[in-house]
C-alpha cells in the first residue's frame, strides 16, 4: 500500500516507490521485533510470540485500512503490461520477472545459509540459541537481522503481486494462508521443499480450478494442505524418494 500511495498520489516511477516500500518494510518488522518478539525471551521456550505477531498483523491491516481505505486499488504493471510468447503462450512480462526475482531470492537465501558466515551463525541460533551464545555469536542481532531480511522479502513479494490482486490491506490474507500451505506442503524448515510445495500447490490448484466453481478455487490450498497434514505430517520432502534423491544429490 505504501508503493501505491506513492506510484499513484506522488507519481513515484515503480523502482523508487519499491525501494521506500521495503525500508519501511524493514523499519515495521524491526519495531515489531523489539516489542512484540524480544520482550517475551527464548523464542524456542515459548510460542507467545506468534500470538504476538498475529496481534500485530491485525493492528497493521487496521491502520491500513484508515490510511488507504478498504477499496481495492489498482496498481501499475512493471513494463506496463506488456506481452510475450512464451512456448506458444501470451504471458507479461510482469509475470516473468515475478518469477526471475523469486528464483533470484531463493538461489541468494541458500547461498547465504548454506556458505556464508552469516549463514552458519544464522542456524546455528536457529538450532541452538544459548550454545551459539557461548560460541560468541550475538543471537539477538542475527535474528533481528532475519526480520529486518523478511521485512525487504515480503515487501518485494508484495509490489510485485499488487498488480495481479490489486493493492489493499487484505491482501496479504489469502497470500500468506497459500504460503503457509505450501510451507506445511514442503514441510517447515525445508526450504526446498517450501520452494517445490509452492509449486505444486500452484499447478494442482490452477489443474483443478477448470473443474469447480471459482468461488471455492481458494479452498483447494487448504484441502490440500490438511491431506498432506494427514499422511505426511512433515511434508512431502519427508517421503522417502525424496530424502533418498536429495541425499544422492548432496553425496554428488
Amino acid at each position: 500500500m505504501v508503493s501505491w500511495w506513492l506510484m499513484v498520489i506522488y507519481q513515484f516511477s515503480y523502482i523508487p516507490a519499491l525501494f521506500v516500500a521495503i525500508a519501511v518494510s524493514i523499519v515495521l518488522n524491526i519495531v515489531i521485533y523489539e516489542t512484540c518478539v524480544k520482550k517475551l525471551g527464548n523464542l524456542l521456550d515459548n510460542v507467545g510470540w506468534i500470538i504476538t505477531l498475529f496481534g500485530a498483523s491485525i493492528i497493521l491491516d487496521n491502520i491500513a485500512r484508515m490510511l488507504f481505505g478498504t477499496e481495492p486499488q489498482a496498481f501499475p504493471y512493471l513494463f506496463g503490461g506488456k506481452m510475450v510468447t512464451f512456448f506458444g503462450a501470451n504471458i507479461m512480462l510482469h509475470e516473468l520477472m515475478m518469477i526471475t526475482i523469486a528464483v533470484v531470492i531463493g538461489v541468494a537465501y541458500q547461498t547465504i545459509i548454506k556458505k556464508t558466515r552469516f549463514g552458519r551463525a544464522v542456524r546455528a541460533v536457529a538450532f541452538r540459541p544459548a550454545t551459539s551464545e557461548l560460541m560468541g555469536i550475538k543471537s539477538e542481532k542475527i535474528i533481528l537481522s532475519c526480520f529486518a531480511m523478511a521485512g525487504a522479502v515480503a515487501a518485494i513479494g508484495g509490489v510485485l503481486i499488487a498488480p495481479i490482486t490489486f493493492a489493499s490491506y487484505t491482501m496479504t490474507y489469502s497470500i500468506g494462508l497459500k504460503g503457509f500451505a505450501a510451507a506445511v506442503l514442503g514441510g517447515f524448515g525445508n526450504t526446498k521443499g517450501a520452494f517445490i510445495g509452492g509449486f505444486l500447490l500452484g499447478l494442482i490448484e490452477a489443474f483443478i480450478s477448470i473443474f469447480v466453481p471459482a468461488g471455492i478455487k481458494d479452498s483447494i490450498s487448504f484441502v490440500i494442505m490438511i491431506i498432506v497434514i494427514i499422511f505426511l505430517p512433515g511434508g512431502i520432502m519427508s517421503a522417502k524418494i525424496f530424502n533418498r534423491n536429495w541425499s544422492a544429490a548432496e553425496k554428488v
